[in-house]
């Protein structure tokens, strides 16, 4: 399918076809690549970097990983002479 490739600002950008963005879902974030002189779009999951977070906090807990736990207390020379609170 052929489009063109408009001015946008400082940028330039791609008019995709309706046909071609419902290849794409609900998406509204790609991933552009280039290989061999193609570009390759992949959709993305929106809260991709978020993705199954909510069920490894719970694994985690589940197995005694708690946040309070996490905690560390750690003491040297700095904080015992010179830092004033």
């Amino acid at each position: 399918m052929e489009t063109t490739i408009v001015k946008i600002g400082n940028s330039r950008g791609l008019i995709i076809p309706k046909k071609l963005l419902n290849a794409f879902g609900e998406s509204k974030q790609v991933d552009i690549q280039e290989k061999d002189g193609m570009l390759i779009i992949t959709p993305l999951n929106e809260n991709k970097v978020r993705i199954n977070w909510e069920k490894q906090f719970h694994d985690a807990a589940t197995k005694g990983f708690l946040p309070e736990n996490d905690l560390i207390d750690i003491e040297n020379d700095f904080d015992k002479k010179e830092w004033t609170w």
